[in-house]
């Protein structure tokens, strides 16, 4: 039997039919309260970016696990949607539409129903340019958005020494359609030599869940001040 998405409090929502999610407020006793939703990309039958062997569903799942345990390190309370192999829209009852959009609904349709303070998606970037490399963050038209971007930027940047800008997402359904503060996190691309052995390498990803770490904290500590 496949587990449902929520690597917190799993055995609530197995009661707790997902049709309901889409519906269901934020003062539910029986929903989880989220500082942070981990939104992992791809998976199942939807590999994203694939060059030869490596497939960017595996490596987003491998770096989210490592910043998920990261972040609850910290004290934060995280929820990851997505902790094995599988599809989300395999847990979309609710919305109709292609496999694609039912996926993409379900990642923005949680963050909506659990209301957290940020989601990151985690996702690795492609190019028909081999030499392109390197974290690229992308953000919503707003505010908090935008700093986190900056934060996790810089933060990812240090991490391969590079001097990217975070860039406006404007056709991107989970940024589009998420209301609390979210960003896309393109980890590097795999489409680059150099990136691809990166991105494959445990040592790696977990630089790279220590620096989006740091970035969350330095947004708590400039957007919710003790």
């Amino acid at each position: 039997m496949k587990k449902y998405l929520l690597i917190i409090l799993l055995a609530l929502f197995l009661c707790v039919p997902n049709s309901q999610l889409a519906s269901a407020s934020r003062s539910d006793p029986l929903l989880p309260t989220a500082d942070i939703i981990l939104d992992v990309g791809h998976g199942g039958i939807d590999s994203g970016t694939m060059v030869g062997k490596y497939e960017e569903k595996d490596m987003n799942l491998a770096i989210a696990k490592k910043t998920y345990k990261s972040l609850v390190k910290r004290g934060y309370r995280v929820i990851i949607n997505r902790t094995e192999d599988y599809a989300l829209s395999d847990d979309n009852t609710w919305s109709y539409g292609s496999r694609h959009r039912k996926d993409l609904a379900q990642r923005s349709g949680l963050a909506n129903t659990i209301k957290p303070s940020m989601m990151l998606s985690l996702h690795i970037n492609w190019s028909k340019k081999s030499n392109t490399r390197g974290p690229l963050v992308i953000y919503q038209n707003q505010s908090d958005s935008i700093l986190l971007a900056s934060l996790l930027q810089d933060a990812l940047n240090q991490v391969y020494g590079t001097e990217e800008l975070p860039v406006l997402g404007k056709k991107y359904h989970v940024l589009k359609y998420s209301k609390c503060p979210s960003v896309i996190v393109e980890l590097g691309f795999l489409s680059n030599k150099s990136d691809r052995k990166l991105l494959n390498d445990s040592h790696h990803q977990a630089k790279l869940a220590k620096a989006i770490t740091l970035a969350v904290e330095q947004y708590f500590t400039m957007t919710h001040p003790k």
